[in-house]
């Protein structure tokens, strides 16, 4: 079952992911609680009224899908931690909301992205591919991209999402032959 995006129960994990993995918050006091982690609960406030019982809600369903664990651990606190398929989960959202920024100018310099990933890999080495082509890099082979614009931190988070990080190589040209076809493509002169 897939969790829909900016859905409260996304929110929640996002913002679990986002901070430590683990948050404790007392539910005796919830508006003096909530006010020191507003921003990660700020989706339960009506008014200024936590919503106590939709926010248990969420929790156990995430909770069932094995995304987060939670336990009351006493006197209205309340200990909620981000399991592994929950860091997983959100950060396949992640890697579908990166881009490639553009810059204004170009830097002459062009970023070739190898790879030669395992056949028994075969399943990351085409999510891999196909993520490459969605961020509009140039195929110049099955296993060869291109592009102009700076994408290392985008490239070295999305192979090691896929587990691939140590068969991807990125190169650093500043001329090559044939370079003409490239600059028109990517409208850069």
């Amino acid at each position: 079952m897939r969790i829909r995006r900016n859905s409260q129960p996304y929110r929640l994990l996002k913002y679990l992911a986002i901070g430590t993995g683990v948050l404790t918050l007392s539910l005796i006091a919830p508006v003096s609680g909530a006010m020191l982690v507003k921003n990660f609960i700020r989706y339960y406030f009506r008014n200024k009224k936590f919503q106590k019982y939709r926010f248990l809600n969420d929790l156990k369903n995430l909770q069932s899908r094995e995304l987060v664990s939670y336990k009351e651990e006493g006197r209205g606190v309340v200990k909620i931690t981000l399991t592994k398929n929950g860091r997983e989960k959100i950060l396949r959202y992640q890697i579908d909301e990166i881009k490639i920024k553009k810059p204004a100018r170009w830097d002459g310099q062009w970023r070739l992205i190898m790879f030669d990933i395992p056949h028994y890999k075969r399943i990351a080495r085409d999510a891999f591919r196909t993520k490459l082509k969605n961020l509009e890099f140039y195929p110049i082979q099955k296993s060869v991209f291109i592009t102009p614009y700076p994408c290392e931190n985008e490239i070295d988070f999305i192979a090691s999402i896929f587990d691939v990080r140590k068969e991807v190589l990125i190169l650093y040209v500043s001329r090559f032959e044939g370079e003409e076809k490239f600059k028109n493509h990517f409208k850069i002169y």
